[in-house]
């Protein structure tokens, strides 16, 4: 029997998501750190040929995007109109 389902269950696995793609972008910034501490310990290379040779600033590159990617789909949890309000208020306080 197909039932549609409840409120509850809506709510727990949207605050879920949120947590999910939370972690994701947690989960991402410390490897993108770490990726650079390494890079900066053993110098930056940037592996244009593709052939390997030790550790590329393209591995960053891709932790970035892979950050990026998270905080898309964790903002875009945000609605539009909480989103207007708060850049409203930074404009006043700005502006005062």
């Amino acid at each position: 029997e197909d039932k549609l389902p409840s409120t509850t269950t809506v709510i727990r696995s949207d605050l879920d998501a949120r947590d999910l793609y939370r972690n994701a972008v947690q989960t991402a910034l410390e490897d993108a750190c770490a990726e650079f501490a390494y890079l900066e310990r053993v110098g930056f290379v940037v592996d244009d040929d593709g052939g390997g040779s030790g550790s590329s600033v393209d591995d960053l590159v891709g932790l970035l995007r892979d950050a990026r990617v998270a905080i898309d789909k964790w903002f875009s949890f945000i609605p539009e109109e909480d989103i207007r309000e708060a850049l409203e208020v930074v404009r006043r306080e700005q502006a005062s």
